[in-house]
C-alpha cells in the first residue's frame, strides 16, 4: 500500500510539473518568444520541481483529510475487544445456523485473544449448553460472566438468568 501511495504521489508531481511547463511553453509561444528564451523557461522549470513536489504534497495531504472526513474515518485506535467482535458476530450466525462445532472454535480462539471477554464467555456457555448440552463448562463460563461483569449490568443479568434455566433444567 505505501508504494502504491508513493508511485501516485511521484505521478501526481509530475502531472503538476508537466502543467507548469505548459503554461510557461504557452506564454513563450504566445509573446512569440521575445518574453521568454528557452534559458527561461529552463531555470522556470527546474525552480518549479520543488514547487511541484511540495503542491502534490499539499494535495494529497489534504485530499486524504477530506476524504477520510466524508468517510466518517476517525483517528481513534480500535480496542481488541473491538477487534473481536466480528468474531463474535460470526460464531453467533453459526450457532443460530445449528453449526455449534464452527461456532465453538471461534469462541474459543476469541478467548484465546481475550481469556476475560464476558460478551464471548456468555455466547460460549450458549453454545455449551444449547449445541452439546454441556451443563458443567456452561455453568463454569457463565459464572466467570458474572464475576467480571458488575450486578447492574444486562449481561450479568442474562448470565444469571440463564445459570437459573441451566440448574432448574433437570
Amino acid at each position: 500500500m505505501d508504494d502504491f501511495r508513493t508511485l501516485a504521489f511521484i505521478l501526481t508531481a509530475t502531472r503538476f510539473f508537466l502543467y507548469i511547463v505548459a503554461a510557461l511553453f504557452v506564454i513563450t509561444m504566445s509573446t512569440g518568444g521575445e518574453l521568454f528564451t528557452f534559458k527561461h523557461l529552463l531555470l522556470y522549470s527546474l525552480f518549479s520541481i520543488p514547487f511541484c513536489f511540495l503542491l502534490a504534497c499539499c494535495l494529497e495531504r489534504s485530499g486524504s483529510f477530506l476524504g477520510n472526513m466524508f468517510s466518517g474515518w476517525s483517528s481513534r485506535k480500535v480496542s481488541p475487544r473491538e477487534a473481536l467482535t466480528a468474531d463474535l458476530e460470526k460464531a453467533k450466525s453459526r450457532k443460530r445456523d445449528g453449526e455449534f462445532k464452527e461456532a465453538i472454535e471461534i469462541i474459543d480462539q476469541v478467548l484465546k485473544k481475550d481469556p476475560d471477554f464476558p460478551d464471548a464467555l456468555y455466547i460460549k456457555a450458549r453454545i455449551l449448553w444449547e449445541g452439546f448440552e454441556n451443563r458443567q463448562d456452561a455453568s463454569e463460563c457463565l459464572q466467570n460472566v458474572m464475576r467480571l461483569v458488575p450486578e447492574e449490568d444486562t449481561l450479568h443479568r442474562w448470565a444469571s438468568s440463564f445459570l437459573k434455566e441451566i440448574i432448574d433444567h433437570q
